[in-house]
């Protein structure tokens, strides 16, 4: 297994490409993105300890995205001989590849238990059939008008988006300090903290904001994600039990829809059912 250095604008591998490798992002920041009528559809903004690209290894089709570097970019590069490797002789240092694997499976299961309650589209968002790879590290900032601005320098073209605790019970779980966090990484996933030891790694799940929720859960392991295409911003449930409300909106396998477009200004989640304590505004600006 190797590291690669990228230049800023280096472009790792295109759309239609036969590659095979995976990479986990050291450090930098990485853009994937999709044509769509001929101009590029941005799917997902990766940073330090994102993995993507990992589908090639296992279904050796043409890549389904492009992948460039927004900034200096590090990278560890695996082939499907460096997996196995791993697998067998360092079972642990291919936990976060394995957690990546099972989140593109577990997002392609939901959709077809979507698709086989709910009757096709004729049009259907590219966002609908493309998963970005999931990142694990939580990359947000405790909210501040500063950072705002100093991001806003760095970005072009990006909304400003806060995800704010709307309740006493939401506050709680807030990572220590955080009154609100500025997302500026997509896709970016909730779910359920598990209970576990200092040093456990967990396989199943890839979040980057962990709820510790208690009996009677509302939130799932892996509930829902905040999620980018082009210059739109979604809420995508990822195969909860209970459900996503979005503006009053329930998303879900069983439900009428997956995914719901979030509206400039403010807007409302509900992770979990009605009675869930744990509501939070969305606000794009």
């Amino acid at each position: 297994m190797k590291k690669v250095k990228y230049v800023l604008g280096s472009t790792i591998f295109k759309e239609g490409d036969l590659s095979q490798e995976a990479y986990r992002i050291i450090k930098g920041k990485v853009e994937l993105t999709t044509d769509v009528d001929s101009k590029p559809v941005i799917l997902a903004q990766l940073g330090k300890g994102d993995i993507f690209g990992e589908m090639a290894m296992i279904d050796e089709r043409p890549r389904t995205a492009s992948a460039q570097c927004l900034k200096p970019t590090e990278c560890e590069v695996m082939d499907p001989g460096d997996f196995q490797s791993l697998i067998l002789d360092q079972p642990a240092r291919s936990l976060p590849y394995l957690s990546a694997l099972f989140e593109q499976l577990r997002s392609v299961t939901s959709r077809l238990q979507h698709e086989g309650r709910v009757a096709p589209q004729s049009q259907v968002s590219p966002l609908e059939n493309a998963v970005p790879n999931k990142p694990t590290p939580i990359e947000a900032h405790p909210f501040s008008p500063f950072q705002m601005q100093a991001e806003s320098q760095q970005e072009t073209a990006v909304s400003t988006i806060i995800l704010t605790p709307m309740t006493p019970t939401c506050s709680s779980v807030m990572p220590e300090g955080y009154e609100a966090m500025q997302l500026v990484k997509f896709p970016f996933c909730i779910g359920r903290k598990t209970q576990s030891g200092s040093h456990h790694v967990e396989v199943l799940s890839a979040n980057d904001f962990m709820i510790a929720d208690m009996l009677p859960f509302q939130v799932s392991r892996n509930h829902c994600s905040i999620e980018r295409e082009g210059d739109r911003y979604f809420v995508r449930d990822r195969g909860s039990t209970l459900g996503t409300i979005v503006n009053g909106v329930p998303l879900g396998a069983k439900k009428e829809r997956l995914i719901y477009e979030l509206l400039p200004g403010a807007n409302e989640l509900i992770v979990g059912s009605k009675q869930s304590p744990y509501v939070f505004q969305i606000n794009l600006t």
